[in-house]
C-alpha cells in the first residue's frame, strides 16, 4: 500500500472547475423562479392600478352625493317662510344625511338669501353656514352673478346654496370637491325690506325678522 507523505494532500476526486461548470448548466436550464420574479415586477403596478380605480369610483360616488346634498339643502331652505339659526342647523343635518353611507368628514354648507333690486342687481342679503365656514366666501351686500340673465327678475329673491368637501383618497392627494351653487325661488316667503321683496326672512337673536 502506498503511503502518503505528510506534506502531500490527496487529490480531489472531481476538479472544482467541473463542479462549477455543471452547476452553471443546471442553473441556466432551471426556470422555476421566473414566474415569481415576473410577478414581483408586475404586482406593485397592478396594485397601484387597483387602488386608483377604487379611488376614482369613490370620488365619482361622493361627487354625486354632494350634488344630492346641495339639492336637498336648497329644497328645504326654499320651503321656509323664515329661518332661525336652530332651523338652519336642522337643515344642514338633514342634508348631510344624504351622504350616507359615506362616513368621511361632513361637508361644509352655506345658505344665502339673494335679493334682486329694482334695477336687476343681485346681492347677498343674509347667510347661514355650517361650522362657521362660508363656502363661497361671500358676505352680506356682495354682488352675485346669476347663471342666467332671465333669473334677474327685479324685486325678487332667490335662495342660493353651496357645499364643499375635502376629499382624500387612498393614494390621491386631498382636494376640495365643490357642489356648484344652486338657485331656488322661495315657495312661501315673507314680504320684507325697503323694496317689499318676497323672500325667506332671517330671524335674528332678538326675534326680529330680517330681510333686504
Amino acid at each position: 500500500m502506498r503511503r502518503l507523505s505528510l506534506l502531500q494532500s490527496p487529490r480531489p476526486a472531481r476538479p472544482l472547475r467541473r463542479h462549477l461548470a455543471r452547476f452553471r448548466r443546471r442553473l441556466s436550464r432551471n426556470d422555476r423562479g421566473v414566474a415569481a420574479i415576473e410577478f414581483a415586477f408586475i404586482a406593485p403596478i397592478m396594485l397601484a392600478m387597483l387602488v386608483g380605480i377604487v379611488d376614482i369610483s369613490n370620488a365619482v360616488s361622493i361627487n354625486w352625493r354632494m350634488s344630492q346634498l346641495n339639492r336637498t339643502l336648497a329644497d328645504l331652505s326654499s320651503q321656509a317662510k323664515t329661518l332661525t339659526t336652530a332651523e338652519s342647523v336642522q337643515i344642514f343635518a338633514a342634508s348631510a344625511a344624504t351622504m350616507s353611507p359615506y362616513s368621511g368628514p361632513t361637508p361644509f354648507m352655506s345658505i344665502y338669501n339673494v335679493t334682486i333690486n329694482p334695477t336687476g342687481v343681485a346681492r347677498v342679503c343674509w347667510i347661514f353656514s355650517s361650522y362657521g365656514s362660508n363656502v363661497l366666501g361671500l358676505s352680506p351686500g356682495s354682488p352675485v352673478t346669476l347663471p342666467n340673465a332671465a333669473m334677474a327678475v327685479p324685486n325678487s329673491s332667490l335662495i342660493m346654496t353651496a357645499a364643499k368637501l375635502n376629499y382624500a383618497g387612498l393614494i390621491t392627494p386631498s382636494f376640495d370637491m365643490d357642489a356648484k351653487p344652486l338657485f331656488f325661488r322661495p315657495r312661501a316667503g315673507s314680504i320684507l325690506g325697503a323694496n317689499s321683496i318676497e323672500q325667506v326672512g332671517q330671524v335674528l337673536p332678538s326675534g326680529t325678522v330680517y330681510g333686504c
